[in-house]
């Protein structure tokens, strides 16, 4: 594991390693040596503190080892795998590369042996709603290398989930919202079902998955999207025929990466790629007028008043840096990513956790429910993978920038 931690506290002037990219015989290095005042550098602390706090290895009993909140069939843990799985990949260290496979199979070895018992409600075998799909889309993934019956079962009852998932009258899957509020199509729900939908397409070789991911993001776009405002609004009612709700950052958040995630499966030459990029480009075009002066976005996009939010910030950033890294944005985007990269690290306290982040939430019209009632958490897990993300990708566009 590459951390290096010598106690400056003296020293005045302050580096991070995102910004200690430089080039050795045309080989660009990743100086890992780089100091700050009081700590190595927090995108590595914290992807470290990630790897020591996931139980791994071969469960004998169901406190041995005891699973943490980085091994529960969460959707948040997905983004924490994919976060470390970009980070290894730019960085090569090996403990993040294998952070995945040895997260994953501690899982399924511990389904396998006690059940759906690690904590709460039995999400994973009993799922109810559509957000409930934990990580299922890395099952996918990792059973094309590893077969496992266990990946077998939980993408089964993912697939049975969904099957049985109420839709409008066009096919696209929604929720039986509360408080009467009837069947609606909420903005988040898409990122739980587009990137299993992509890798599932890859593990059964069948295009049809993979069509099925494309129009349901072309469906959410078409019901969320405001042309006016340049948001996407958080949630569609059948009921009120229209849309419901403020502007969510992580909502919009949500959104904006399961899209990011699809345009890495469809071929150049598939029919609808051009229809997704230029939904892709079309948001990221109205999502950067609303960034903050220190980088961040806010709770209520549109409302600078709410504080500034770090789950949604690390994912617009993210998002932002890898249209620069796959060429779907021109090297001008650049500018508003480092942007928010730096006003990520401003969030990161003296203990190297996270600050600023919305827990769980629902939808609401009330500006009090996003500001009060969901008051930002310190190091939710929802931020922690925006975070990885984004820090890889700027790792990935300073080495594509600096050839």
């Amino acid at each position: 594991m590459i951390t290096v931690r010598k106690q400056m506290r003296n020293q005045v002037n302050t580096r991070t390693i995102t910004d200690c990219l430089s080039s050795f015989g045309g080989v660009l290095l990743l100086l890992f040596v780089c100091i700050s005042s009081a700590h190595a550098d927090p995108l590595i602390k914290i992807a470290d503190d990630v790897v020591s706090q996931t139980a791994v290895g071969v469960p004998t009993a169901k406190n041995k080892p005891n699973p943490t909140r980085y091994n529960l069939w969460m959707y948040q843990n997905f983004m924490i795998m994919e976060g470390m799985d970009a980070l290894g990949e730019v960085t090569g260290n090996q403990s993040y590369k294998n952070y995945t496979k040895r997260s994953i199979d501690f899982f399924a070895a511990y389904q396998s042996k006690f059940g759906d018992s690690m904590t709460g409600p039995k999400q994973y075998s009993k799922p109810r709603q559509l957000w409930q799909t934990g990580m299922v889309a890395t099952f996918a993934e990792h059973h094309k290398m590893r077969p496992n019956p266990e990946f077998v079962r939980g993408m089964k009852t993912v697939d049975d989930l969904f099957a049985n998932a109420p839709t409008f009258d066009d096919g696209v899957l929604v929720r039986n919202k509360s408080n009467e509020r009837g069947l609606g199509l909420q903005i988040d729900d898409l990122y739980m079902m587009v990137p299993y939908w992509c890798r599932k397409a890859e593990l059964l070789e069948d295009s049809k998955w993979l069509d099925r991911a494309i129009e349901e993001t072309l469906n959410y776009f078409d019901y969320l999207w405001d042309q006016e405002d340049k948001l996407m609004n958080p949630l569609w009612l059948q009921k009120r025929k229209g849309p419901y709700g403020l502007y969510w950052g992580r909502g919009n958040g949500w959104y904006i990466m399961a899209i990011t995630d699809l345009l890495t499966f469809i071929p150049q030459d598939h029919p609808k790629r051009k229809k997704v990029l230029n939904d892709y480009r079309t948001f990221i075009n109205g999502i950067i007028e609303r960034q903050g002066d220190k980088g961040l976005w806010y709770q209520i996009l549109d409302k600078p008043d709410s504080y500034q939010e770090t789950s949604c910030s690390g994912m617009f950033t993210y998002c932002i840096l890898k249209g620069v890294n796959e060429g779907w944005l021109d090297d001008r985007f650049f500018k508003v990513a480092k942007k928010g990269w730096h006003g990520l690290l401003s969030v990161v306290n003296e203990n190297d956790e996270l600050t600023g982040v919305c827990p769980g939430s629902d939808i609401s019209e009330d500006p009090n429910y996003y500001l009060k009632i969901k008051a930002p958490k310190t190091h939710d897990q929802h931020g922690i993978g925006p975070f990885l993300l984004a820090g890889a990708a700027y790792l990935q566009a300073n080495k594509k920038l600096m050839k």
